[in-house]
């Protein structure tokens, strides 16, 4: 005589426990992946900047200036136009032609590269001739000491937050700080004076408006 077999299934409390189980893992896989890709772009900035830094001082070697910025108040259509937009505030064509000391001059920032409805000149790195701005603004405090801090020029990206000027304390030059979060407030700069100037400012006109 066989005995029957019982087949047992799952209580609504244990598939509940193995639910929840696989969303916490499910959870923490995400978020290492979010951090990991952050990570990734931060070095692409780096490295990035490291490059065009390498383009930079070349050029300044060469022509004992500073490559000039693109940038509309000088009203230039071969160097202020890109893919038929005036920009301002970025890398010009001279660092590319007719001298190629960089492959391309236009690097995209990679937290803006998908950003196809921004502006192109907030998609691409930041690049500021600092002298032009004390020229241009002869009242403002802000860029002597950027002057003194940075050198004649300095590089930025948007930083995770996407976002480049912060409002609070006037702070397109608030540095990212990786330690405050992964995905914390603030830009990655690369400057002449400083190379990696992702340290905060000890300057107080830095933090004011410019």
């Amino acid at each position: 005589m066989r005995v029957p077999v019982t087949r047992r299934g799952f209580t609504l409390i244990e598939l509940m426990i193995v639910t929840g189980i696989i969303l916490i893992l499910a959870g923490i896989a995400t978020e290492n992946y979010l951090a990991a890709s952050i990570r990734a772009r931060v070095a692409r900035v780096k490295s990035d900047h490291r490059t065009l830094m390498l383009g930079i001082e070349s050029y300044r070697v060469d022509h004992n200036r500073t490559p000039r910025m693109a940038h509309q108040r000088y009203n230039d259509p071969a160097l202020d136009i890109i893919n038929g937009v005036t920009v301002s505030g970025v890398m010009s064509s001279v660092l590319s032609t007719p001298v190629a000391y960089v492959t391309s001059a236009h690097l995209l920032d990679p937290f803006m590269a998908k950003q196809e409805g921004a502006p192109l000149d907030e998609r691409l790195y930041t690049y500021q001739v600092i002298p032009q701005y004390v020229t241009w603004n002869p009242e403002s405090t802000f860029w002597p000491a950027a002057a003194n801090f940075y050198g004649d020029w300095r590089l930025g990206g948007v930083g995770p937050d996407q976002v480049f000027d912060h409002k609070f304390a006037n702070s397109a030059q608030l540095p990212y700080d990786p330690t405050n979060g992964i995905i914390s407030l603030g830009n990655i700069w690369t400057s002449q004076r400083g190379g990696d100037s992702n340290a905060m400012p000890p300057v107080p006109q830095l933090l004011g408006v410019h």
